[in-house]
């Protein structure tokens, strides 16, 4: 009988040196197939699954080659879609001189994979810097994007937010950042630092910008251990892939992370890393990231992203600690305690309701 959470932890580590996973020997059942499959598809790695098969490290039937097939089929499509949109909107930026770096999904894909089609994405993920944030909202809605969810205040996403979300009329979402991760994390982040220098991808005859590769790294680390619980698998291949490519200065990460308040997150990620994929050869940053132990404050800020009953409020809470200046602390308190109606609109009833809801959150 298949191990089918042990297959698909094979799957996701399929070409990663010193890999010790192990994939299933012979055609699996259908029903272990299906549950696979599935698992492949929850977690956008129907590239690395379709590698495997074509190089004949996983055996299937023709049945099974068939659906694998389509199931990379339709994430490449999707790519195909996105990365259309993704030209569209840095066209518009460019042409606004709006700066952009693309996150995550494309640049990841093109930039650190040995092939883009191993690497899927379901979104377009966008960094502005802060002071051109609320130009970027002004001119994605302009152009026909819908915003998902309005700021508290006037003024907020771009001084303390994560970002905004948008979808347009076909559902395709672009997820506008100015930083990395909501809460203290990504308060914590110097965002000037990372429009100094960029990589550059070629999509289309375009070029495009992108985070030079510790920033990539580092992006990959917080999307990897502070977004998911418990992570999912193509953002720890990403953790993987980039570490192990050799193209990234670890002194250089060492010294950004300390700077940035996160070794916490980095040695999780990194260990995450190592753990889900069985990795035999260490490095001299899986090395530090096993010994590490993290200070009190550390754990405390990580539960925050990764205890299931910790919600908005309590990174909320967290995020507080984070913020310099008393002014800058009593305004993001203050937007969030009586944020706009229409930002209560969907979430709560009241702002009694909000209130209470957020005691809840802190007391757990």
């Amino acid at each position: 009988m298949t191990d089918v959470r042990a297959a698909a932890r094979a799957i996701a580590a399929y070409g990663l040196a010193g890999t010790t996973t192990e994939l299933p020997r012979g055609p699996m059942a259908d029903d272990e197939w299906l549950a696979l499959l599935g698992a492949a598809r929850a977690q956008r790695m129907s590239g690395h699954l379709a590698h495997a098969i074509e190089e004949n490290a996983l055996a299937v039937t023709a049945v099974q080659l068939e659906q694998a097939g389509d199931s990379h089929l339709r994430e490449m499509s999707l790519a195909l879609l996105l990365e259309r949109t993704l030209l569209e909107v840095v066209d518009l930026f460019e042409t606004l001189e709006i700066p952009y770096r693309v996150l995550k999904g494309s640049a990841v894909a093109h930039l650190d994979y040995a092939d883009p089609s191993l690497r899927s994405f379901g979104d377009i993920d966008l960094l502005v810097p802060s002071s051109q944030f609320d130009s970027a909202v002004e001119a994605l809605s302009a152009a026909g994007h819908r915003r998902r969810f309005p700021e508290p205040r006037p003024g907020f996403d771009r001084r303390f937010g994560k970002g905004t979300s948008f979808s347009d009329a076909e559902d395709t979402e672009i997820d506008l950042h100015r930083t990395f991760v909501l809460g203290p994390y990504g308060l914590s982040i110097d965002l000037d630092a990372l429009w100094l220098s960029s990589s550059t991808f070629v999509l289309a005859g375009r070029t495009i910008h992108a985070l030079r590769p510790e920033h990539r790294f580092l992006n990959a680390c917080y999307h990897a251990v502070l977004g998911n619980t418990p992570p999912r698998l193509v953002p720890l291949r990403d953790v993987a892939e980039l570490l192990l490519a050799g193209n990234v200065d670890v002194d250089e990460i060492r010294r950004l992370a300390a700077a940035w308040r996160a070794d916490a997150v980095v040695a999780l990620a990194v260990r995450s890393a190592w753990d889900a994929f069985a990795l035999a050869d260490a490095t001299a940053l899986s090395f530090w990231a096993y010994r590490y132990e993290p200070e009190p404050w550390e754990r405390r800020a990580l539960s925050v992203y990764q205890r299931p009953d910790k919600g908005y409020a309590a990174r909320s809470l967290a995020a507080v600690r984070a913020i310099r200046g008393t002014s800058n602390k009593l305004a993001f308190v203050r937007a969030l305690t009586f944020p706009k109606r229409d930002y209560l609109e969907g979430r709560h009833g009241s702002f009694t309701q909000r209130w209470r809801r957020g005691l809840r959150d802190l007391k757990r």
